[in-house]
């Protein structure tokens, strides 16, 4: 599903190059809850903006659903990103003057379906979430793991191939944050890929895998394992 092989990415300036992942290879297979860990610096945020298409990389190969997106415009990158993936975020990015209801609404207005086609999705979404009854509420009026519900009822709406995740519970209390990871396996049970980065080592325990990052390079004893799928399909 997901196939990295080989990734660098290089950030340059005028004196500086710096380099934020160095022959990265994963590969990540359909129904699979993984967690990256790493310290600060090491390029996991780095890891996610690639994968979700949200920037490029320097050399190697990135395969999504089997799709070179090297050889995607920006057109094309923007649409497979809206269709294939959902994002949740550390500080919920939630807009704060829209309601639940239509904060879930936005990443289906982008893809032009009709209102009617929108309710019925936007509704079960946060329905499976939990807040069906609060859809007319403003995110300031939830707490902070009602609010993370909705951003992830937000990356569901779509049907996307898998979530990204990055630090979902960053800003939540430990008892809210063991919520919303279980919300998280609940939707990993029902088939839905997700790729999540965190700093917590209780909660990458909880996944099924944990590939741990250290100066943009998987570290030694997460490497075999983690390697071992893509060369299954290479």
């Amino acid at each position: 599903m997901l196939q990295m092989n080989n990734v660098s990415k290089v950030f340059r300036t005028d004196t500086v190059q710096t380099s934020a992942l160095k022959d990265f290879s994963l590969t990540v297979d359909e129904g699979e809850f993984v967690t990256i860990t790493g310290p600060s610096g090491c390029g996991k945020t780095t890891f996610l903006n690639i994968a979700g298409l949200l920037e490029t990389y320097t050399s190697g190969t990135y395969l999504l659903d089997g799709v070179d997106v090297s050889q995607l415009g920006d057109f094309q990158r923007a649409r497979l990103r809206n269709e294939k993936i959902g994002f949740i975020f550390q500080s919920f990015n939630l807009m704060p003057d829209l309601n639940l209801f239509d904060n879930v609404d936005v990443p289906l207005r982008y893809r032009g379906m009709k209102a009617s086609e929108r309710k019925p999705l936007i509704e079960n979404a946060l329905e499976s979430v939990g807040l069906a009854s609060r859809m007319k509420h403003l995110p300031a009026q939830l707490s902070g793991g009602q609010q993370q519900r909705v951003a992830i009822a937000r990356a569901l709406v779509g049907s996307p191939l898998f979530l990204l995740a990055d630090e979902p519970t960053g800003n939540l209390d430990s008892n809210t944050a063991l919520g919303v990871m279980e919300l998280l396996q609940e939707i990993n049970d029902k088939g839905t890929t997700i790729i999540m980065v965190t700093h917590d080592q209780l909660l990458a325990k909880q996944s099924q895998r944990n590939i741990h990052i250290l100066d943009g390079r998987i570290s030694t004893g997460d490497q075999a394992e983690a390697l071992a799928p893509a060369a299954e399909v290479a």
